[in-house]
Formats: C-alpha cells, structure tokens, sequence
C-alpha cells in the first residue's frame, strides 16, 4: 500500500512543512510511491481523511502534532481496513512519543516503510473520538488562554504563557463523576481522563496509561489553593502525583461527567461540552509503530 500523507504546514510554527519535504526527498530516493494533501483550515484533518478514505486510500498518514493526529483519527477510528501512520513533527507530539515514534524525517520513513501496524484504543465522546487524553477544567483553560498568545508567539513559548495566566484564575468544577457504575461528587480542578500517559507537552498526567490495555486511566486533582497546586504541578510534571492526597487515580472503561455545560478539550481542541459520557474503543485503530 503507498502511504497517503495529510499535511498541516502549520504545525511546529511551519517546520512539520520543511521536515515533509525531507521525508519526500527519502522516499524519492527510494523509488516508493506515494500522495499528499495539504490541509488549507484549521480542523481539516477529518475532512481530508474522511475523503481519502472513500477514494480509496487505505494508508492514510498524519503529518503534524497531536491536534492533527486527533482529528485523523476520529475520521477513521473504527474502519477495520485501513492503517495510520504518524509523522510527529508538530510542537506537541505527545501521543506519537507513548509510541516511541521519531520526529526524525529518515526514521518517521523507515518506520512507515518497516514497522508493523498494532492496535491501539480510542476514547469517544458523543460522535467525536479522541486518541490521548480528554480534560475537563484547568487544562481546557490553558488551552483557551493558549490561544490568545498564539498570533504573537510560535513554539511552545504560548503554552506557557498560557499555563501561567490559567494558574492565576485557579477555579474548580462542581461534577458528578460515574466511572464504570461507581459515582462520586466532587469539586475537581483537574478531570483527565487519558488513553495515554502524557499531553500538554510532556507533562505526565497518567503514568500507568497504556493506549492499548482497553481501560482509561482516570486522573482527578479536587479543589485546592494557588499556593498547593503550585506545590503538586512539578510532581504532576513528572508523573509523581499518583497517591497524593488532592488526587484521585484509577482506570475505567466508562466514564460519565454531570455537571452544568462545561467545555472539554480532547487532545488539545476545544470542541464538545460536558454533560458527557466517555467511552473507550478497543483495538479501534492500527497504527504503523
């Protein structure tokens, strides 16, 4: 099969374009066929695949971060005849990382011309899936924070700016959390409910995650202060969080959210709002690792 590339030039501040262009060079050389498309809006991902796959392409690779990742895969989860690919050469690369994949040009390519396609789960919100992690409070601010520093800054520098102004405006989310039965209520300032272990960049939100076990892993930090959340946010950094005492950590295969319309970000994009119901999809994609 060639492989089909769905291109976001824009992602990494432009350098996915300049790395696509070295991958070309590689298979040329090679002599192995292959298409493209370049996406021309943001969230046009989907729409691209959704398109190369009734076309007929069953290869279907994404070139970008997370975001584009995501939308991939929500065209095509559940399609039990086609496989994706991942170019991780956006700015977060979170999810093609918990795979082991490079944001090396040579090796991404040998690795879609040599690996092997395993499966792995995803998360589904109403008719939206999600391949990482799906946040509910303090995460979908910084993502909307983020947003305001991205026509001034490139790279990682609006996250941060981002972190830092949702750090300052600290406020929890009153929810009623059912997980696989077993309800809870609570004010959380964190709801992560994670495929895989880490998003934002790095930040290890779900150590014990593993995107193909058919479990969630579900991470809750309650309602605390500035100046304890300032504490915990290096050990929530790090992974070390797990078995403190303003966290709560399990896995779930379904998870319900009641509370008053609330945004959620799924690997990054706003898009759905909670009340909701999360649901995990095994095996529902293959990726070439």
């Amino acid at each position: 099969m060639r492989p089909y590339f769905i291109v976001n030039p824009v992602a990494g501040g432009g350098k996915a374009l300049e790395k696509f262009d070295e991958l070309k060079k590689f298979f040329d050389s090679k002599g192995v066929g292959y298409a493209y498309a370049l996406t021309e809006k943001a969230g046009g991902s989907a729409a691209l695949a959704e398109e190369a796959y009734a076309s007929g392409e069953r290869y279907i690779v994404a070139v970008g971060g997370d975001g584009t990742v995501s939308e991939i895969a929500s065209a095509l989860g559940n399609k039990d005849d086609v496989i994706t690919g991942i170019c991780p050469f956006g700015t977060g690369n979170d999810f093609a990382g918990t795979l082991g994949l490079s944001s090396d040009p040579e090796k991404a390519a040998e690795t879609l011309l040599n690996g092997t396609p395993v499966p792995v789960d995803l998360g589904r919100v109403g008719d939206r899936f999600f391949i990482n992690v799906l946040g509910l409070g303090f995460d979908v601010d910084v993502v909307i924070n983020t947003e305001r520093y991205k026509t001034k800054y490139r790279g990682m520098i609006p996250y941060l700016l981002g972190i830092m102004r949702s750090m300052f405006h600290l406020s929890g989310v009153g929810l009623k959390l059912t997980a696989d039965g077993e309800t809870r209520e609570l004010k959380a300032l964190i709801v992560a409910i994670a495929n895989g272990p880490r998003f934002g960049g790095g930040m290890v939100v779900a150590p014990d995650a593993d995107p193909s076990d058919g479990y969630f892993d579900v991470c809750v930090i309650k309602k605390i202060d500035f100046f304890r959340f300032l504490t915990l946010l290096p050990l929530f950094v790090k992974g070390k969080h797990v078995g403190k005492k303003p966290v709560m950590y399990f896995k779930a295969k379904e998870v319900e959210l009641s509370c008053e319309s609330t945004p959620l970000e799924l690997d990054g994009e706003l898009g759905e709002y909670a009340p909701a119901k999360v649901v995990i999809k095994h095996s529902a994609l293959k990726i070439m690792r």
